[in-house]
C-alpha cells in the first residue's frame, strides 16, 4: 500500500466516477483502476460497487474514507514541512495546543498570517505526545499546569460544566450545584489525558466539601464512549466549555454550567523563558491582539481576526 493508492481511493470516492477521478489525478483510467484493485486486494475488502454509469461506495469503503483523508492530510503536511525545512533562511512557528483549543489557536493563526504572511505555522497536539511536545514547540496554548521551563499569561476562561443525560431533572436547569448532583456518580477520566482539568475538578470538590461517588478511569468527556455512558444515565462528567472550545454536542446529552465558586479554568499562552526569537515574540503579540486581557475583571474576550 502506498499514498498514491489512498489518494486515488479518495478521488474516486469523491467523484463516484473513474474517468473524472483520473482527470483530477492527471493519469489515465487503466492505472487508476489497477491502483484501486490493488488496494482492495491488500485490504481484503471491496471499496466500491461497480455499475455502468459509475461506482458506489461499499459500507467498508465509507468506514475507511475519513481515515484515508486523514492520512492524505498528514502526508501533505509532511511534504509542506519538508519544503519549508529545505528553503534557505525560512523560519516558522511551532504551536502546541491542548484538546479542544483549535478554534482559539486558529483565530491567532489567522491574525498572525495577516501580519506575517510569509511565516509558516506548524501545529502539535500536546495531548498525544506527553512530554515530547516540549522539545518540538515554540509556543503553547494550553491549560494549567504550565511547566517551569515556560512562562505564561491568560488568554480567556473556560467554564466548568456538568455533562449529563438530557432527561429530567437536570437537563432543563440553567446551572447545577454539587448538592444537586450528589446522588449521581462522577465519571472521571485518566489524569494523564488532562491533568489541569482533572486537578481542577478535585479542587472544586474539596472546596465544596463534597465527596462524590467517583468512577475512575473513564474515557474523556465528549468522546463517543463517554456519550454512551452519559446518555445511559451511568453518571455525569465535569468538563470544560467556552465559545472558543471545541466540544461535541450530541443527542441524549445536556451540557449545564456548574454553579460553584471558582468553576472556571484559564486557557493560557506559554513560551520559553528568555525567549529571544523575534518570530516567537510576534506570535505572542498576535495572541494578545486576538485575546486582549480585561485587567479589571481578569477575564478576556476575543476579537474577530
Amino acid at each position: 500500500m502506498d499514498f498514491r493508492q489512498l489518494r486515488s481511493f479518495v478521488m474516486v470516492a469523491e467523484e463516484r466516477n473513474f474517468t473524472r477521478a483520473a482527470q483530477r489525478l492527471h493519469i489515465s483510467q487503466p492505472p487508476l483502476t489497477r491502483q484501486i484493485r490493488q488496494l482492495e486486494e491488500e485490504l481484503g475488502v471491496a471499496l466500491f460497487v461497480w455499475h455502468r454509469t459509475g461506482v458506489e461506495m461499499t459500507r467498508e469503503g465509507r468506514a475507511l474514507l475519513e481515515k484515508a483523508r486523514a492520512v492524505g492530510t498528514a502526508v501533505t503536511d509532511f511534504e509542506n514541512c519538508a519544503r519549508w525545512v529545505k528553503a534557505p533562511g525560512n523560519r516558522g512557528i511551532s504551536v502546541g495546543m491542548c484538546w479542544g483549543l483549535w478554534e482559539a489557536v486558529n483565530l491567532i493563526r489567522a491574525h498572525h498570517t495577516k501580519r506575517f504572511p510569509e511565516v509558516t505555522i506548524t501545529a502539535y497536539d500536546m495531548c498525544d505526545k506527553a512530554q515530547e511536545w516540549r522539545r518540538q514547540i515554540d509556543v503553547a496554548v494550553l491549560r494549567p499546569p504550565v511547566d517551569s521551563e515556560f512562562v505564561s499569561e491568560p488568554l480567556f476562561e473556560e467554564q466548568i460544566v456538568a455533562i449529563l443525560g438530557d432527561s429530567p431533572p437536570f437537563a432543563s436547569h440553567s446551572a447545577v450545584t454539587f448538592s444537586e448532583l450528589a446522588t449521581e456518580p462522577l465519571l472521571l477520566f485518566d489524569r494523564r489525558s488532562g491533568p489541569g482539568v482533572y486537578d481542577k475538578i478535585l479542587a472544586l470538590c474539596d472546596a465544596a466539601c463534597v465527596k462524590p461517588s467517583i468512577a475512575e478511569g473513564q474515557p474523556m468527556p465528549y468522546t463517543q464512549e463517554a456519550m454512551m455512558l452519559i446518555a445511559s444515565r451511568q453518571g455525569f462528567y465535569l468538563g470544560i466549555a467556552s465559545q472558543f472550545t471545541q466540544t461535541h454536542r450530541a443527542s441524549g446529552v445536556a451540557v449545564v454550567p456548574l454553579n460553584e465558586p471558582g468553576a472556571h479554568i484559564d486557557v493560557r499562552v506559554a513560551w520559553r523563558r528568555n525567549e529571544a526569537s523575534k518570530e516567537v515574540r510576534e506570535f505572542i503579540r498576535s495572541a494578545r491582539d486576538v485575546f486582549p486581557l480585561k485587567r479589571d475583571t481578569g477575564r478576556s474576550r476575543a476579537r474577530s481576526a
